[in-house]
């Protein structure tokens, strides 16, 4: 069953529309530390729909705003295991957002408070810029192939990567390294002149090269939203999804 919530509208100053990242979160007063490697995330969308995790589930469901207190219904929890303590923070958020916390707005920042527990969120614009798309290292988390939209996930190996530097592209195709001439069109860029190490990989290790370099021989629109690329060939369901990589010696959880 498809469940539609009212449309928000939000002016200038309003939560509407936006994702927030945790930057503090006290009970009575006191600092209470996150699973580590973990952060709140909450988005407010323009379609009345709330979605929230604490690092494993996601939570959504419809919300309203009114009178300075933030209203759950009818949520929806996903159910991956994620272990013990993931889990229990999981619960713990849910719990506090069906309790209808009140909510203020200060710049860039969404304060939330319920019960004695206080969730500080900062704009994630802020909290975690989009990355530049040239001089990234990207690696591909998950492909998607024309095939019942199959979506093939690194899980063993050597992942594929791409880098974009102006004109010029390198990268691997998990197996074998490779280079290509850039073109630009807006938002697409296209891969020309791509020539491939001759490794001749095999079994599944060809498979997935196969898989790559088909998609790069198509023309590919990106978007970045924080440390992550989206790329997609001309019908949509084709493409990559990529996480930059942590510059050794970077420690940030934010990556």
């Amino acid at each position: 069953m498809t469940i539609e919530y009212g449309p928000l509208i939000g002016g200038e100053g309003s939560p509407i529309g936006k994702t927030y990242l945790s930057v503090a979160v006290t009970e009575d007063g006191v600092d209470r530390p996150l699973v580590p490697g973990s952060r709140i995330s909450l988005t407010i969308r323009k379609d009345g729909v709330l979605i929230v995790r604490a690092g494993c589930n996601q939570l959504g469901g419809g919300v309203t705003l009114d009178d300075g207190v933030l209203g759950f219904v009818e949520g929806v929890q996903t159910q991956i295991g994620c272990g013990p303590e993931l889990e229990a923070q999981d619960d713990w958020l849910m719990e506090f957002v069906t309790r209808r916390p009140a909510w203020t707005i200060d710049g860039d920042t969404l304060t939330l408070n319920s019960g004695g527990t206080t969730i500080v969120l900062l704009d994630r614009r802020l909290a975690e810029p989009d990355l530049p798309l040239d001089g990234t290292d990207w690696t591909v988390q998950s492909i998607l192939i024309d095939d019942d939209d199959l979506r093939w996930r690194y899980t063993l190996g050597d992942a594929a990567t791409l880098t974009l530097n102006g004109t010029r592209a390198t990268g691997s195709t998990g197996s074998s390294s490779f280079t290509a001439t850039v073109i630009r069109d807006d938002r697409t860029l296209t891969l020309n002149d791509l020539v491939v190490a001759p490794t001749r990989p095999t079994g599944r290790a060809a498979d997935l090269e196969r898989a790559v370099l088909e998609i790069l021989r198509t023309p590919l629109t990106y978007s970045i939203e924080s440390n992550r690329l989206r790329l997609r060939g001309p019908t949509g369901i084709t493409g990559f999804n990529l996480i930059a990589v942590r510059p050794e010696g970077d420690s940030e959880k934010a990556w």
